[in-house]
């Protein structure tokens, strides 16, 4: 029983005895010193300068100068001689309204000013014609009263009736009558001098306007400029106020384009000193030069900075309202930039220096962009961290951070 017991302690002792002698006899295995991957990048040694910033904005064309012509009277389109797109003159026609119902009208107020004229004729003789008859009602009455002092007479003498005398008294008072009514008429003759007048302008304006009316059947351009749009059809009826046509200057283009708010004061100065900066558009791959003409009065909602407005130097007839432009806007030089590709900015302001074959990033100030001689577009930046000759990464790393070890491709 105890044999049996002592033998498996025994065979599980060694074993243990086994296993701690070849742990302790066991070699060490030899460490492999992998060096650690470094990415092959390109970069530029600082270089500050003093350069012009260009700022890439897009807007489109518009002009303070639209007018939408309208009609003033209800008629039928007769005439149309242009269409969209088309270059007009000042003074030239554009479109003909059927004038037969204005010229009904005039006849009508021709008429008016020619009745109101007559009965003024007809007042001025009543007036003359009851001055006259108010000398002779006059002598009349004289003659009555003298008549009616003999009946008066002859009546005391017992020579005439009664009624005579009341036929004479009678005589006199219609003859009053008479001069009274007549006075009333000369009294009130400048009033009814003054209706009438009053009736003859009102007639004399019905018929300007309908002049008006007539020369506003013939629609013509009020400026040099471009059909923008035309808005009827030959044989439309047109309602009074119903637009008709848009016509725009051509010489008063512009272009509106939103400038970032980092610029603003920069041009509100500007503008203010009386500068106007110049910029270039590309339009249809076409340049147009162009000057900033004013800042926009208010600031819309939804925008970060304020709009600007670019008058157009000479843009002719190649360029149409409402095109997509995209603008160069020339900046007052700036000291102490570096003019780096845009392949070595990271996020919106942060570049890499090597620095012992590692890179270090650094916040910089986005100043603007520039084009080199070479004609290749770059971004200005600067930065108190960056010293010259200091050795910036061109390469764009998905992997980017701090302490990433490089190493500069030798051109």
């Amino acid at each position: 029983m105890t044999k049996k017991i002592v033998l498996p302690l025994l065979i599980i002792a060694a074993a243990i005895v086994v296993f701690m002698l070849m742990k302790a006899t066991q070699t060490e295995p030899s460490s492999l010193d992998r060096p650690e991957r470094a990415w092959l990048v390109n970069a530029q040694p600082a270089t500050f300068e003093t350069l012009s910033p260009q700022i890439i904005l897009y807007g489109r064309v518009e002009t303070p100068r639209i007018s939408s012509l309208t009609t003033a009277v209800e008629a039928y389109v007769e005439q149309i001689h242009v269409l969209e797109g088309d270059r007009v003159r000042a003074g030239e026609l554009l479109i003909e309204l059927d004038d037969s119902d204005v010229r009904l009208l005039q006849q009508q107020a021709q008429a008016d000013v020619d009745e109101a004229q007559s009965l003024i004729t007809s007042e001025l003789q009543r007036y003359q014609r009851d001055q006259r008859m108010l000398e002779h009602e006059k002598s009349l009455l004289a003659l009555a009263e003298r008549a009616a002092e003999r009946a008066r007479t002859l009546e005391q003498s017992r020579l005439a009736a009664q009624v005579t005398v009341d036929e004479a008294l009678a005589n006199v008072q219609r003859q009053h009558l008479t001069i009274e009514q007549l006075e009333y008429e000369l009294a009130t003759h400048p009033q009814r001098l003054a209706q009438l007048s009053a009736s003859l302008r009102r007639a004399e304006a019905m018929y300007a306007k309908t002049q008006l009316d007539l020369q506003r059947t013939q629609i013509t351009a009020p400026f040099d400029g471009r059909v923008a749009r035309l808005e009827v059809s030959q044989g439309d009826r047109a309602r009074e106020g119903q637009n008709l046509l848009s016509i725009y200057d051509l010489s008063e283009l512009e272009i509106r384009a939103q400038i970032p708010g980092r610029f603003i004061n920069t041009l509100r100065q500007l503008l203010h000193e009386g500068s106007q900066p110049e910029a270039v558009a590309i339009i249809d791959k076409q340049s147009y030069p162009l000057r900033l003409n004013r800042l926009a009065g208010e600031v819309r909602a939804d925008t970060g900075g304020i709009e600007g407005l670019f008058r157009f130097a000479n843009a002719g007839e190649q360029v149409s309202l409402g095109q997509f432009a995209e603008l160069h806007l020339q900046m007052p030089p700036q000291h102490n930039v570096l003019a780096l590709p845009f392949s070595a900015l990271y996020g919106l302001d942060r570049v890499y220096r090597v620095v012992d074959q590692q890179m270090r990033s650094v916040n910089v100030e986005r100043v603007g962009e520039y084009r080199d001689a070479n004609g290749q577009q770059k971004i200005l930046v600067r930065s108190q961290e960056i010293e010259a000759g200091d050795q910036i990464v061109t390469t764009q790393l998905p992997n980017a951070i701090n302490g990433l070890r490089v190493n500069i491709h030798a051109e």
